[in-house]
């Protein structure tokens, strides 16, 4: 006499049927998680560029209010002469603004580098000096955020990534006031 079986299990059928569904499911989920990935990379360079380019702007801004005279030496590269006899030089290289700032015996005392996003137009404009001087980093749109480009690079708007706009010497007379005043105070006081 034979006793059945009860067997429970998935046939060849059901296993071959179950393959692409699961496969295409296991696709769906790598391609999600490295287009997340990928995301993240993204915000986070963004994220960098951002905060390099707001410490730049605080540095230039603080640096030409406190120079006391701008030479150009070319849309390139500027350099701020102080009170003290110190020297502040700003160069654009390639991908990035060099920063440093000389003693009034040449010694370099502060070093710096502000890293650009690649493909970033950076020029120092002289134009209102010697009232303003201005530094502009501006970059031609990627063409996955827009996807219809105009046919000539000249066709091409560039989009203004930091304008700083910043006067010489705009607390000089205040401090030369201030300095006199303290001076004339002092020279009554000793009478």
């Amino acid at each position: 006499m034979r006793t059945q079986l009860n067997r429970r299990g998935i046939s060849l059928i059901q296993l071959i049927l179950l393959m692409p569904a699961l496969l295409v499911l296991f696709l769906v989920t790598v391609a999600w998680i490295h287009q997340t990935m990928t995301f993240s990379s993204n915000i986070k360079k963004q994220q960098s560029q951002h905060q390099n380019l707001t410490r730049l702007a605080s540095q230039f801004r603080r640096d030409v209010q406190r120079c006391q005279s701008i030479s150009m030496v070319n849309e390139q590269q500027i350099c701020l002469q102080n009170r003290d006899l110190t020297e502040i030089n700003y160069t654009v290289n390639e991908h990035a603004i060099q920063f440093w700032q000389n003693a009034a015996d040449g010694q370099r005392i502060r070093h710096d580098q502000f890293d650009l996003a690649s493909g970033s137009i950076t020029k120092f404009d002289d134009t209102e000096l010697p009232d303003w001087v201005s530094l502009v980093i501006s970059r031609l749109p990627s063409p996955n955020r827009f996807p219809k480009q105009p046919t000539s690079p000249s066709d091409q708007t560039s989009i203004t990534e930091l304008h700083i706009r910043s006067k010489p010497n705009r607390w000089g007379a205040h401090l030369l006031l201030d300095k006199e005043s303290a001076q004339g105070g002092n020279d009554e006081t000793t009478n």
